[in-house]
């Protein structure tokens, strides 16, 4: 028997940036004594950053979500860095971190700097 998908939205506050995931489920299948694992495809999104750093080459965000590895999204092209990226969880519980980056660090050198991020766990149904 198959389920039919679900639809989940999650709305949180992170480093000031409103993260929305919307998580369609794929399909269990049928009896036993626990639950299928289900893969959700989860897509994050935050607001841009107003640093011009962030949103110039050598900028963008990093995304962390805790057993995964980390997502790099620079700065291309357009007025901001990418602001939303989707993969695939399990059911589970996850930490999510979002941090902006920029090329020049505080001091105008160019060592780089990274925001330390805020993190939220987020729970995938």
């Amino acid at each position: 028997m198959k389920r039919k998908p679900a639809r989940i939205h999650f709305e949180v506050m992170l480093l000031g940036f409103v993260a929305i995931f919307v998580a369609g489920c794929g399909g269990g299948g049928g009896g036993g004594s626990s639950p299928p694992a289900t893969n959700h495809s989860v897509t994050l999104n935050w607001n841009a950053s107003r640093e011009g750093g962030v949103n110039s080459l050598g900028g963008g965000y990093q995304v962390s979500i805790s057993g995964q590895p980390t997502i790099d999204l620079p700065y291309t092209s357009g007025p901001t860095a990418p602001t939303t990226t989707s993969t695939t969880l399990l059911t589970g519980v996850y930490t999510v971190t979002v941090r902006a980056y920029a090329a020049l660090d505080a001091a105008g050198g160019n060592t780089g700097s990274l925001s330390p991020g805020q993190s939220i766990t987020v729970t995938v149904p």
